[in-house]
């Protein structure tokens, strides 16, 4: 399988010419780092601010969503594209354009969704977990956000964030490997348009389809061995880790009144599905609970469908 994003890229992200966004975005807590097919996505408030892509060996091309572009003044506008980027100095060019660029996409998010956004949300929980303060004690790291795919010829999936579920015990942490994989759902404040049935059904054919079940853990395992190298995942450095037989499924619903009747009953009427006896037969269904008003997971802050 080839490998997400190369050496020379990680490189170039921890020491090359990238460094300096590498910095960048471990300094802002606004930012959030993720690891595509051949390009890395830095995102803001849920939205792509920047894509940066290989074009070869230690050259980049970086790239801005102009959909975020809302004013008609010509020189408010950021370009959409800076090209050649192969020297710190070409990258400290880049870095001058965020704070317009965040700008841009917070005018945005005020027209367009001025409650922030679910997408927003989950990259909060996965900066809480996957941050240095938090994530000693998480029990759960976020290594993709939004993760895609063909669940069949008719349709396509899309997972709200897959993680690694690894104890924060000492014991545990001994152990880089038989660690659980975790397919989260989370649906935040709004919850009329979300149906946990058909969510758990397309995960339960995903996850029998043992093709797509390894393509996933290979993955992971990729992306959270670049994140600890670059320092964004526990141990915050070098680390390999692989999976033991055990998959959870997470569902998040945030902000959600708790005497909701719709979710209550759904999560009740779920229980006695077909889809349900099936998944629970291969994997472990949990709902998160509130960490003191925060986003970090916690096993004993989980309980069982």
């Amino acid at each position: 399988m080839a490998k997400m994003i190369s050496e020379s890229f990680v490189y170039d992200l921890k020491e090359g010419c990238l460094c300096k966004i590498l910095k960048y975005v471990k300094a802002d807590s606004t930012l959030q780092f993720e690891i595509r097919k051949n390009y890395i996505n830095i995102y803001y408030r849920g939205g792509s601010l920047i894509k940066i892509k290989e074009i070869s060996e230690n050259l980049y091309n970086a790239y801005f969503d102009k959909n975020y572009i809302t004013s008609n003044d010509s020189e408010g506008v950021i370009i959409q594209c800076i090209e050649d980027i192969d020297s710190i100095e070409k990258t400290r060019k880049l870095i001058e354009f965020i704070p317009k660029i965040k700008q841009q996409m917070d005018f945005w998010m005020k027209l367009k969704k001025p409650d922030g956004g679910e997408r927003e949300y989950k990259h909060i929980v996965a900066k809480e977990n996957n941050s240095v303060n938090v994530g000693k004690y998480s029990d759960y790291f976020i290594c993709d956000i939004e993760y895609t795919g063909h669940l069949n010829k008719e349709e396509n999936y899309k997972f709200d964030m897959i993680g690694v579920k690894w104890p924060a015990n000492s014991k545990s942490r001994e152990n880089n490997d038989n660690l659980s994989l975790c397919i989260i759902g989370m649906k935040h404040n709004e919850y009329e348009d979300f149906n946990i049935t058909n969510y758990s059904s397309k995960i339960y054919e995903f996850i029998t389809c043992e093709e797509k079940l390894n393509r996933l853990k290979k993955e992971i395992k990729e992306i959270y061995n670049i994140k600890s190298q670059l320092g964004l995942i526990y141990p915050y450095n070098n680390v390999n880790i692989d999976f033991g037989s055990n998959i959870e499924i997470l569902f998040i619903f945030a902000n959600q009144n708790p005497k909701h009747s719709k979710l209550n009953k759904d999560i009740e009427n779920f229980r006695k599905t077909t889809v349900y006896k099936n998944l629970s037969n291969i994997a472990d269904i949990k709902l998160a609970k509130g960490s003191f008003m925060g986003y970090g997971l916690y096993d004993e802050n989980l309980t069982k469908i």
